[in-house]
């Protein structure tokens, strides 16, 4: 299964924009984001549980989607564009997540096809 596949597949159950300004600090360094783990939680409760890979990128997507709001929370931006996160990065939490125990499968299945720059 190529990378671009599974991303559109997966980028389509989320907003364009995410409101983060209800994020809050946490231990060690963290965030707490209301409305991005709402939306995940909405999302995650619509899935089919057999489709392997939609639960696995939508997993993909909410790391990064955090990850990037941390960074733009501190900017003292408010919002998320959820299309304007690298899907390199995307990519490379999608692959982390596959070469866990029990998706063995996945990971011989998969393909990035992402172009490299």
């Amino acid at each position: 299964m190529k990378f671009t596949n599974i991303y559109n597949h997966g980028i389509k159950n989320w907003p364009i924009e995410i409101n983060i300004g209800d994020g809050q600090p946490t231990e060690n360094d963290g965030y707490f984001f209301q409305s991005l783990s709402a939306i995940y939680d909405e999302i995650e409760d619509k899935l089919d549980l057999e489709d392997d890979w939609a639960q696995i990128i939508v997993w993909a997507l909410f790391q990064a989607f955090h990850s990037e709001s941390k960074i733009l929370i501190k900017d003292n931006k408010k919002t998320l564009n959820t299309r304007m996160v690298k899907q390199s990065e995307i990519e490379w939490r999608l692959l982390e997540n596959i070469k866990g125990e029990g998706w063995e499968t996945l990971l011989l299945e998969y393909e990035n096809d992402l172009q490299q720059t």
